[in-house]
């Protein structure tokens, strides 16, 4: 077990220290036009945007701890799952925009979380997340969202989720059948328990895509000084969170760079114009790096100290080996 652990530490490792090349990589892919940011008051909005950035991170943990209490049984260090969820965010700048996940199973096994446990938690929030950007941009874009899914889901990416989708089902009606474990968590999740638990993740999803599309107001208002009342505020918000459901279901965008973008660019150039938005996109994904990047360095303080007990049966075997 412990040379196990060993392995998946040097696994974790590798993977982090690609992730952060990813980062800087993306960094110099923005190709950005800092001018614009060569003032005091475009810098105070970097730092603001960047904070909320990495307080979304860890508001995120949160509700992702929720989820794991529930399916659990019991009550888990925040600190602990706060260092996973940190550390294993900035995994999403791969290619593939789903090596976080990932990361997430490689990193928690060190502190005693259950994988399929983890694994069902990661794709309830995945879930969660996207029906809370999809009915926000039904209700209030819902013509921008037909014509972004037109022009950016191709018929075979369609096909693809599809058959994806009907495999999954097949695989866990097979799986429900013989396997009594699988049935008894099928039954939790379909328990009044849970839907309350889901209901108030929903709301901190919610949450967290508003604070993400402020951002991006206050980047096209007080970086590129464009005037923005109640309304305009409010459709930029949804756009951004339908280009950030979009950019997160095309395969292949590492962090959804490129796709978000140019979902922002269809949406809001017939509003503020095809450079201010390009522009203002780039300046808000610069924000969510620096962000995310912070929120990385942030749980690496909060990595948990091995039990004084676990380090002694290191130490005895070491000794008897």
């Amino acid at each position: 077990m412990i040379l196990i652990k060993k392995y998946l530490k040097y696994i974790g490792n590798l993977v982090t220290v690609v992730s952060i090349a990813f980062v800087i990589y993306a960094v110099f892919k923005l190709k950005i036009d800092f001018e614009k940011l060569a003032n005091p008051g475009a810098v105070l909005i970097l730092c603001i945007g960047a904070l909320g950035v990495t307080f979304t991170v860890y508001f995120l943990a949160y509700a992702w701890k929720n989820t794991l209490d529930y399916l659990s049984g019991r009550k888990n260090s925040y600190r602990d799952v706060a260092f996973v969820y940190g550390k294993a965010n900035i995994g999403k700048y791969l290619p593939g925009n789903v090596m976080h996940y990932v990361e997430r199973n490689l990193f928690a096994a060190k502190i005693g979380l259950n994988q399929l446990d983890l694994a069902i938690s990661s794709i309830i929030e995945v879930i969660g997340i996207i029906i809370v950007a999809l009915v926000f941009s039904a209700v209030c874009a819902h013509e921008e969202l037909l014509q972004a899914v037109i022009r950016y889901v191709k018929p075979m990416y369609a096909v693809i989720l599809a058959v994806l989708g009907l495999l999954v089902i097949t695989a866990a009606f097979i799986i429900c059948r013989k396997s009594q474990r699988v049935r008894n968590m099928a039954k939790r999740l379909t328990g009044w328990k849970f839907f309350k638990v889901f209901v108030w993740n929903l709301i901190v999803y919610a949450v967290v895509l508003a604070i993400l599309g402020g951002i991006l107001v206050l980047v096209c208002g007080f970086i590129y000084d464009v005037e923005i009342d109640g309304t305009g505020a409010a459709a930029i918000i949804t756009y951004y969170m339908l280009a950030w459901v979009l950019g997160f279901i095309v395969p292949g965008a590492p962090g959804g760079i490129g796709v978000r973008e140019a979902i922002l660019v269809l949406l809001l150039s017939p509003v503020i114009g095809d450079t201010v938005t390009l522009s203002a996109a780039l300046i808000h994904r610069l924000i969510s790096i620096i962000g995310d990047f912070t929120g990385y360095m942030i749980a690496l303080g909060l990595k948990p100290k091995e039990p004084t007990e676990k380090k002694q049966e290191v130490k005895r075997k070491g000794r008897t080996e």
